[in-house]
């Protein structure tokens, strides 16, 4: 499980090179450097799931890879790209591989009025709502 955890956690670091985005400044740094339509390609193909990133986007999931022909995505856009995959790395880090972590997030969470987190993930909101889910999972509060 740890070399899974190991694997799935860098591979997800590693889409965004040069940018630690689990740090406020690394993340700062990946949105204001901007995300091309070919890093939210890497995204959806390594996290396989275009229906939630096409609503974090806010296109049709048909029309997304249009999106990946972009030099650049708009900024408001890629900040919430980057957000939406730190979420995903931070489930990753305690579920310890991309499939559980990703079972927990299409699932019905009571500490979210029984909502799915994936369902959460288009807003600034919803997303810190989901992070702050998850690190009471980490540190105990949750099970």
């Amino acid at each position: 499980m740890a070399l899974a955890q190991h694997t799935d956690y860098q591979e997800l670091a590693t889409i965004i090179p040069d940018s630690d985005i689990m740090s406020g400044a690394g993340y700062y740094h990946a949105v204001n450097q901007g995300v091309s339509g070919e890093t939210l390609k890497n995204i959806v193909l390594t996290i396989k799931d275009r229906d939630v990133f096409a609503k974090v986007v806010g296109k049709d999931k048909t029309n997304l890879s249009k999106s990946y022909r972009l030099v650049k995505l708009p900024k408001i856009v890629g900040d919430s790209v980057v957000d939406t995959l730190r979420v995903y790395m931070l489930a990753t880090r305690i579920y310890g591989s991309l499939e559980l972590a990703s079972e927990w997030l299409h699932s019905p969470i009571p500490a979210l009025g029984g909502e799915q987190p994936v369902s959460l993930l288009d807003s600034h909101a919803g997303r810190e709502l989901v992070r702050q889910t998850l690190r009471k999972i980490e540190f105990g509060e949750y099970s």
